[in-house]
């Protein structure tokens, strides 16, 4: 699993009093809700938007919508107990917690769950909760090996702010668990068998031109002037922008937000599950992923690509950023606006590319790396770890393109210098 980061390039404004002209019913577009503050990035990383967007934000025909279906599933904490006998309960200041979501420290949810299993995200956890603006309740269920190192008295404010917190013999295999439960109840608020406009609640601006063949689940909302070609298929509570292009066979996932202007070309997936499992006792236990994907304006993704939505907080591209064929995008990337990647590129979980970032084709980027502001990336460079802005990479593993010239060029110069001596110029 990648590790995840403090910010996001995601820009959202609230929701506009006065309905846009040819967006869809106001009831399928609820307020924005809830921003965190910035706070400090990471070392060497960008400190610029760095806030979780909570509800819906509305723009012209894009529809940023919560990682959750409306209403959102609720888990108690004896369901919690039922799938992993180890959870424990140590306070609750609350009778019973409303457990809504599970989510991560950089998009926390009202009424949602963090896993903290060591101390690097126990610190993130309590730099978020020192900022002084109203923060989200939250449970927050502790690695127990890990809680006992801690000094609950000497973070008394950070365990009053918890609507409760609680241990478990593994964070990891918690995980698993719990977000079964949440994929499980998700389920039962979506109706993906039935075409949602058979039943009423897909909604299609009448502006907008779909293949007789296209199949739209329950809760997705089409804005105007959209084109759906043949096979295509959106599953349930996604939203596409206006002006937008879905080209052959193209499919979309539950929870999915395409942005107005997009073109998405033939055989492309987005939102499919991540690649996350946790080993236990010769089995790989899947970690169920919940949260979707979030594409902002004139966005253009070509053919045979696959984008998976987020482990618990969404995927995300940025405003004008253009992706070639056969670009596959793991769980939690974070893609500035403008950015270039061509074709055959690979991103393991939680990579971040910075603005106007480009590459050439076959580029791959290890998972959690960070690619500053338009650094540019050579063609089959293997990204190993953090590139500054403006930076111009090359080579496996990818170092400052003149560095790695200089290298090839000595090792050149030894190969050369050794085939001369011996007897055999064939060798």
């Amino acid at each position: 699993m990648g590790r995840p980061f403090l910010y996001t390039f995601l820009e959202m404004s609230p929701a506009k009093p006065e309905a846009q002209q040819g967006s869809p019913p106001p009831a399928f577009l609820p307020p924005f809700c809830l921003t965190l503050p910035p706070i400090s990035a990471i070392k060497g990383h960008s400190q610029r938007n760095n806030y979780c967007t909570l509800g819906v934000a509305r723009d012209a025909g894009l529809f940023i919508k919560d990682n959750y279906y409306r209403g959102g599933p609720m888990v108690t904490l004896d369901n919690f107990k039922e799938v992993d006998p180890s959870f424990f309960v140590i306070t609750s200041p609350e009778d019973t917690p409303a457990v809504k979501t599970l989510c991560t420290l950089d998009c926390l949810q009202d009424h949602g769950v963090i896993f903290i299993k060591n101390k690097k995200y126990y610190r993130k956890l309590l730099e978020l909760f020192k900022n002084k603006a109203p923060s989200p309740r939250i449970g927050v269920v502790f690695q127990k090996s890990f809680f006992s190192e801690i000094n609950i008295r000497e973070e008394a404010d950070l365990f009053q702010q918890v609507s409760f917190y609680a241990t478990v013999a593994s964070v990891d295999l918690a995980m698993s668990y719990f977000s079964k439960l949440f994929f499980d109840e998700s389920n039962k608020m979506a109706n993906d068998l039935v075409d949602g406009r058979k039943i009423g609640t897909a909604h299609v601006h009448p502006a907008s031109s779909l293949a007789e063949d296209v199949f739209l689940g329950e809760g997705v909302t089409v804005a105007a002037n959209v084109t759906i070609h043949s096979g295509c298929v959106i599953l349930s509570h996604s939203r596409i922008g206006e002006n937008t292009v879905l080209y052959p066979n193209v499919v979309i996932y539950r929870n999915v937000t395409i942005g107005r202007d997009c073109r998405i070309h033939a055989n492309t997936t987005i939102g499919s599950d991540g690649y996350g499992y946790n080993y236990y006792r010769g089995e790989h236990l899947k970690v169920w992923h919940l949260g979707g994907v979030q594409i902002e304006d004139s966005v253009e993704i070509g053919s045979n690509t696959s984008i998976d939505q987020g482990t618990f907080s969404p995927t995300t591209i940025g405003r004008g950023t253009k992706i070639d064929n056969q670009v596959h995008l793991a769980h939690n990337c974070k893609i500035g606006k403008g950015v270039l990647i061509t074709g055959q590129a690979g991103f393991g979980g939680s990579v971040t590319l910075g603005d106007y970032v480009a590459m050439g084709g076959c580029a791959n980027f290890a998972p959690g790396v960070h690619v500053g502001d338009y650094a540019q990336i050579g063609g089959m460079a293997g990204v190993t770890s953090d590139v500054p802005e403006k930076a111009v990479y090359g080579g496996h593993p990818a170092r400052p393109l003149s560095e790695w010239l200089r290298t090839v060029a000595a090792v050149r110069k030894f190969s050369l210098k050794d085939k001369g001596k011996r007897s055999d110029p064939q060798i």
